[in-house]
């Protein structure tokens, strides 16, 4: 594809298999970008990268659990080399458990796992992607956060804790690499109709929360379509004068 928002930009999609990850894959290469599809799911992964093949752009696949250093490492090496070189990197992969928990009964082996992936796991694409991008001394970074933890906060006391901690680091990322030439964001969506966001509602409504306020909350999702436009604007060099945290309804 020759023309597009991201013609000639080369992206890597972090958490692409599903979800806003998915279709923010699909928009990428709607735009005419070149992607790199890394996910946990190394199948869900491959198979958005064939859906991005299809639609005329370049696009190769890696499995990486982001909390893992070198997994992130080497698919980002990889990603690198077989694109050519990284533009833009999305990191939207996360988990949303522990939903309705109440703090006293809150184990720590779920407060570990959620802040390794949702806080540690960005970190580490983050410090690897740097890597590419300082020495070509352009670059962006989008961090996909959300309104929980920065807004208000959370049903599920780790997910709003390693939000707020995103959000964070995506304020300080943007201090150290802006100078460097590369944009760092925050995007902080609302509540997605997603599979993640379809898990913690059923957790929720197990674990006690009002059933009232869990079907108020589904009859309001928003589309992962809608996330993924926005993601994919930050990754155009159109947005290059932007800066800081975006919010989404």
């Amino acid at each position: 594809m020759s023309g597009g928002l991201l013609a000639g930009r080369r992206v890597v999609v972090v958490g692409g298999a599903s979800g806003i990850g998915l279709a923010t894959v699909d928009a990428v290469a709607a735009a005419g970008g070149s992607v790199a599809v890394l996910d946990r799911d190394g199948d869900g992964a491959a198979s958005a990268a064939a859906s991005a093949r299809a639609a005329g752009v370049a696009a190769c696949s890696h499995r990486a659990d982001v909390a893992d250093e070198a997994e992130v490492a080497a698919a980002i090496d990889a990603s690198a080399a077989e694109l050519g070189g990284i533009d833009a990197v999305l990191h939207v992969a996360g988990v949303m458990r522990g939903q309705g928990l109440d703090v006293r009964e809150l184990p720590l082996e779920l407060w570990n796992e959620v802040i390794a992936i949702n806080l540690t796991g960005p970190f580490l694409v983050a410090k690897h992607a740097a890597r590419h991008m300082v020495p070509a001394g352009r670059g962006v970074i989008v961090l996909v956060g959300s309104k929980a933890g920065v807004q208000a906060g959370s049903g599920s006391i780790p997910y709003g804790a390693s939000k707020g901690g995103l959000h964070g680091l995506s304020l300080t990322l943007a201090r150290h690499l802006r100078p460097l030439g590369i944009r760092v964001h925050a995007l902080c969506p609302g509540d997605i109709d997603t599979p993640l966001m379809r898990r913690s509602l059923d957790e929720a409504r197990a674990n006690g929360t009002d059933a009232d306020r869990v079907s108020r909350i589904e009859a309001a999702l928003g589309r992962p379509e809608e996330v993924a436009s926005v993601l994919a604007l930050l990754a155009a060099p159109s947005a290059d004068a932007l800066d800081g945290t975006v919010f989404t309804a």
